[in-house]
């Protein structure tokens, strides 16, 4: 019975094996039944669009469109841009096949490509807003597509260019800027070293002033002294900015910035200079990052860039500026281009990013809830909404943080020094950080398909990555931040005069006062988002400053007692960051007639502050959200994910992304890899 019985089972595994393998639709007891392919199915089919896209693309981008297109236009249709067809559309596709070298050499042939078609003209010789607005505007289109190129263009414009304005003077701007901006001379900026990267102030290369012959001379006198990941110094800069300790008659002056020629314009290296790579890397392997070693370099006197200070033929050293510290912090201040570039390419990445895997989402089926149904599109799962819509919100508030930025940036006056320096560092901080979560999501999110380079997500955490920490590591810059907040909390303190500048003023007002059974209108007003967001501020820069001050009577140097708080310190400066870029978001939103997209802004902003709430637990630490607070923040969420989730199609088109610039999954991925698409 027991032989019977195993041949049975043998016999039936054997007629079910085969059925599978054939297919056999005529038995009509199998469970198997032949399915047919899957299609693709656009979502712009399915999906409405309940808000006029074009226009909240104008408040996304907000200036500059019509230039934007153009230049997307052009690197659409130039062949160095490595165009590729996938499932009957072009895009523009990483160089994920090429090696290091030839990367490098493809960076600079579209750098050529682009001054040809005038895409560079003004950058440095045309003055005003305008300019500087479209410059802007330009380098956001490039970092769509190629960030090795952005950086490339942002070492040679912003910070070689940009030293040579802002440190320097007529005689400086006369000799170099129109050579800069021809590219009659390729700049790079030598500030990092092996031993001091955020620590700018520490940094070892020396230089001396030679009396008798009127020159200034530099030398690395140690290995950690050697200048380290300068951008374009591997293979193509001929000149450098060199930022380095200043030593005058035995007497140290600080840092100061020169202006060195590294190579000839054949490309040989100069005497009493050494050069070395850098190696490959992570990412922005189009870069050509390297070290740099000074033996007894002679440069003129008049190199030194002498806005804040100089020196006199016979060796005297002359500046206004007597306090070291003043001098120190007056002469790095026009260096926020870089925290600037940086925090608004980091937001236009995660766009990139999300464009990408909520469209793929929208097409992109997975299991069933019944067992013959259809299967059920991605972002129909609450869980996969929970994943991508709350980081699109942000992504939408950090743009509108980011056009904040960028309008101090461009109207900077000596006033506005300390606002553009604390903004800055706080939003590059935020937005970097937040990124990177995007793009690992996202990456996630598309599951194997987000492995593939070509789908442009992976491939972004790479070249973005470093951000977190170049232009200032971003937990030194959140302490930065808390630190310029202390200072403002002590003065007014000690003159016993309100809060003015920061955003600071809501200090002078009572103390806010979260309901104890907040509703859903609670949570998506405005004014109750704000409240939270002053109140965790306000607290966190009272708790900081008394934490400060605790140490200090305990013995501890005021810097001691700043390090020991870092904790708070961080919490604070994120405080700052959230509240700073909800301000902007409800400014953009004010600016909106009643309608449509001011509802779907409404749902956003809501969405923002309440991830917001619910992912820093400083709301529940400090007792400003009870548990049950909590909760229903972490249910309106939900609720938030729900209602957003109809507009998604229309909220990843008013990017501004063009097709071409997203991964080929957000769109046909069938057709995309499809046996056609196979190079035979």
């Amino acid at each position: 019975m027991a032989q019977e019985s195993s041949i049975n089972r043998a016999s039936r595994r054997t007629r079910i094996l085969n059925n599978h393998l054939v297919q056999s639709p005529s038995d009509p007891t199998s469970c198997l039944r032949p399915n047919s392919c899957l299609s693709y199915t656009p979502p712009e089919v399915t999906e409405s669009l309940d808000f006029d896209t074009k226009e909240m693309r104008k408040i996304l981008d907000f200036h500059n469109l019509e230039d934007r297109d153009w230049l997307f236009g052009v690197i659409k249709q130039g062949s160095v841009f490595n165009g590729k067809e996938r499932g009957g559309r072009l895009f523009v596709l990483p160089d994920y096949n090429q090696t290091m070298e030839q990367q490098r050499e493809m960076t600079m042939k579209r750098i050529k490509y682009l001054f040809e078609r005038g895409v560079f003209d003004g950058w440095l010789m045309k003055k005003g807003v305008e300019a500087e607005l479209k410059k802007l505007a330009f380098l956001e289109v490039i970092q769509n597509f190629d960030q090795s190129l952005a950086v490339m263009l942002g070492v040679h414009f912003f910070l070689w260019g940009g030293a040579i304005q802002f440190m320097g003077t007529k005689r400086h701007h006369d000799k170099w800027l129109r050579d800069t901006e021809t590219f009659g001379l390729k700049g790079c900026f030598s500030m990092t070293e092996l031993g001091h990267g955020s620590n700018v102030r520490g940094i070892e290369t020396v230089t001396t002033y030679d009396l008798k012959t009127g020159e200034f001379v530099i030398n690395t006198p140690c290995e950690s002294a050697q200048k380290y990941w300068i951008g374009g110094a591997a293979n193509h800069a001929t000149h450098t900015i060199v930022f380095s300790q200043l030593n005058i008659d035995g007497v140290n002056q600080g840092v100061h910035a020169f202006i060195a020629q590294i190579r000839d314009a054949d490309g040989n290296i100069c005497p009493n200079i050494r050069i070395a790579e850098c190696g490959h890397k992570i990412g922005l392997n189009g870069v050509d990052n390297g070290r740099i070693w000074f033996d007894n370099l002679r440069i003129p006197r008049e190199n030194l860039l002498n806005s804040v200070a100089d020196v006199s033929p016979d060796g005297q050293y002359l500046s206004a500026i007597k306090d070291p510290d003043q001098r120190f912090a007056a002469f790095l201040a026009p260096l926020t281009s870089g925290r600037v570039t940086v925090a608004t390419s980091a937001v236009f990445s995660s766009k990139v990013g999300l464009a990408t895997a909520i469209r793929y989402s929208l097409s992109r089926r997975a299991f069933s809830e019944t067992p013959n149904g259809p299967e059920v599109l991605l972002l129909d799962y609450p869980s996969h909404q929970r994943r991508l819509l709350p980081l699109l919100a942000k992504s939408y508030a950090m743009t509108f943080g980011g056009n904040y930025l960028k309008m101090i940036y461009v109207n900077r006056s000596p006033g506005s020094a300390k606002t553009l320096h604390v903004v800055s560092s706080a939003f590059k901080g935020i937005f970097t950080w937040h990124n990177m979560r995007t793009l690992q999501e996202c990456r996630d999110a598309c599951g194997g398909q987000g492995l593939k380079t070509e789908n442009k997500i992976g491939h972004l955490k790479g070249e973005f990555d470093v951000q977190s920490t170049f232009e200032g590591d971003n937990n030194v810059l959140m302490q930065q931040v808390s630190k310029a907040l202390l200072s403002e909390y002590a003065a007014a303190k000690k003159k016993n005069k309100p809060f003015k500048g920061l955003g600071l003023e809501h200090m002078n007002g009572p103390v806010p006062v979260i309901p104890s059974n907040l509703t859903s209108n609670n949570l998506r007003s405005s004014q109750f988002q704000m409240n939270a967001f002053c109140l965790r501020e306000r607290d966190l820069l009272n708790r900081f400053a008394a934490e400060v001050s605790l140490y200090q009577s305990k013995g501890e140097s005021k810097e001691h007692a700043f390090i020991l708080s870092y904790q708070l310190a961080e919490d604070l400066g994120r405080a700052f960051s959230d509240r700073a870029i909800l301000q902007t978001f409800i400014d953009a939103e004010a600016n909106v007639s009643a309608g449509s997209l001011k509802n779907v802004l409404g749902l956003l902003r809501s969405m923002y502050a309440l991830i917001c709430l619910e992912e820093d637990a400083a709301f529940l630490r400090y007792g400003y959200l009870s548990t049950d607070n909590a909760a229903a923040v972490r249910k309106e969420v939900t609720k938030l994910c729900g209602e957003l989730r109809p507009h998604a199609l229309a909220l990843v088109s008013s990017l501004g992304i063009p097709d071409a610039f997203l991964g080929p999954i957000a769109f046909n991925w069938i057709d995309a890899n499809s046996w056609s698409s196979v190079k035979h």
